[in-house]
């Protein structure tokens, strides 16, 4: 009997579980959207972190940004955020894409750095002349 009420407990806790207690929105952003949002809130994160300047620099505010870029508003991008991160599966999947794309991006500006490295050093090999500094002399006062 304790066997069969622990089982019955588990399906129950199992079964609440995957039925989402928020209700789908109306204007729902869809999953590929929704993705694609977070990873840019996630680069424009990332640049804030970086150099913060850049973005004060050039006026650049978050979220009027993206609500702009996406055609949404607020009240769609928080209602869409409630509703997914709801349901754990979803928004993990969402990150773990956010996170591929990201690795990819990085991957990327690996390979442009080694190249450039690869390109100097390439240049200083063909040309070790160019890269020596003129002696500078003194002037009259």
């Amino acid at each position: 009997m304790k066997k069969f009420l622990t089982l019955l407990l588990v399906i129950a806790t199992v079964a609440s579980c995957a039925e989402s207690a928020i209700k789908k929105p109306d204007n729902l952003i869809s999953e590929e959207e929704m993705v694609d949002i977070l990873y840019d809130l996630a680069l424009i994160t990332a640049a804030k972190n970086t150099n913060s300047n850049v973005l004060v620099e050039n006026n650049v505010k978050t979220m009027p940004y993206i609500y702009k870029k996406y055609n949404i508003d607020s009240t769609q991008f928080a209602d869409s955020d409630i509703y997914y991160a709801a349901n754990p599966v979803v928004y993990e999947g969402f990150y773990k894409e956010i996170q591929r794309k990201l690795d990819t991006i990085r991957t990327q500006l690996d390979r442009k750095r080694e190249l450039k490295a690869d390109s100097i050093a390439a240049s200083r090999k063909k040309n070790p002349e160019k890269l020596k500094v003129a002696p500078v002399k003194a002037g009259k006062k």
